[in-house]
């Protein structure tokens, strides 16, 4: 299957990815849970991202190692980037943003976040 692109609700944000994800983790952290949030990943160089967006960095972790991306309009998270310069190897892309039938066949994994320290 080719690439697709996903939106956020109001679609002032894009984001065209190349191929559907294998997987997508459907994680319970206290983030995932309320943000509304399911996640696959490619790397910074693989993907087309528009828009104007804004970020949010928890200050509940003591050492942060990314930031959420969301829509500077409608406030959808639309990814997550680490907080290291670009390219990024790996960043993660809301899966709810993309049609449902672009991501079937794609497996989705549970992930217990709310396990993980803080």
């Amino acid at each position: 299957m080719s690439g697709a692109t996903g939106s956020c609700l109001c679609g002032a944000v894009t984001i065209t990815v190349p191929r559907r994800p294998d997987y997508i983790n459907a994680c319970n952290c206290s983030a995932c849970t309320k943000l509304g949030w399911r996640c696959f990943y490619f790397g910074s160089e693989e993907v087309a991202i528009a828009g104007r967006v804004d970020s949010y960095v928890r200050a509940d972790i003591v050492e942060p190692s990314l930031e959420v991306m969301r829509c500077a309009m409608c406030g959808c998270p639309a990814y997550w980037q680490p907080l290291s310069d670009p390219p990024h190897e790996r960043m993660g892309f809301n899966a709810n943003l993309f049609d449902a039938a672009f991501l079937d066949g794609a497996e989705v994994r549970p992930v217990d976040g709310r396990s993980w320290p803080l």
